[in-house]
């Protein structure tokens, strides 16, 4: 009976090994992510020159001081193929409104714009697996859709002021480093911490403010959990 019992709690304990064991040798990864987005899209200025005169591309007054912030999330998905080398693929948008009164050419431009972005982008990653750590690191590629709506009023020359609301959509590729860690929970659960930098210049559609043409990349920051099968 002894012997019996001894042999089923050592079939027991392999097999809890073995499950254990295909468990931390999953290679496929699902996530979603939320955080905040920064636009890194103007040059900041403290204000007009002491002249009182906005220059050519000087900013007067923009949320945050020469950039803007908006929120984002994310649904990602990775395939380990070695313990230190993965490949990961995302989904994400993210977006802001924002207020301006900037000089652009010979006009002056106060009003405001709402932007989104949304990206499709591949990253293969470098990965350090400790203990009960993962730290990974990467560069990649993507397809940037950026949807902008603007309400400006112009004040041209001879003081002629006009009013415009327009509406542009247009894709450009682009491309991101990035830095992150997996806090591992279970086998199968990790919570994530991710810094990402994204750089993607669109060409402007606007001829008059000229303010749709800059960098739409930025910076986001982002937490998270990730599932392993």
């Amino acid at each position: 009976m002894r012997t019996m019992a001894a042999a089923a709690l050592v079939a027991l304990l392999v097999f809890a090994l073995a499950a254990n064991a295909r468990a931390e040798e999953k290679n496929f990864g699902v996530g979603l992510m939320v955080g905040y987005h920064n636009f890194v899209r103007y040059e900041a200025v403290a204000g007009p020159n002491s002249n009182g005169i906005l220059d050519d591309g000087e900013i007067d007054r923009a949320v945050g001081s020469g950039a803007f912030n908006g929120f984002t999330i994310e649904g990602d998905f990775e395939y380990r193929f070695f313990p230190y080398f993965e490949l990961g693929g995302a989904l994400q948008w993210y977006g802001a409104d924002a207020s301006v009164d900037t000089i652009t050419e010979k006009n002056r431009v106060r009003g405001n714009f709402t932007v989104s972005v949304t990206a499709l982008t591949i990253t293969p990653r470098l990965v350090l697996p400790l203990d009960p750590v993962r730290l990974y690191t990467g560069a990649g590629i993507g397809l940037y859709w950026r949807v902008m709506d603007t309400s400006f009023s112009v004040l041209g020359e001879n003081d002629v002021t006009t009013s415009e609301n327009n509406t542009d959509s247009s894709g450009q590729i682009g491309y991101h480093v990035m830095v992150g860690a997996e806090f591992i929970v279970t086998p199968w659960l990790g919570v994530t911490l991710e810094d990402r930098f994204a750089f993607v210049h669109f060409r402007g559609q606007d001829p008059v403010t000229n303010l749709d043409d800059g960098d739409f990349g930025g910076n986001s920051v982002l937490i998270g959990t990730r599932f392993h099968f």
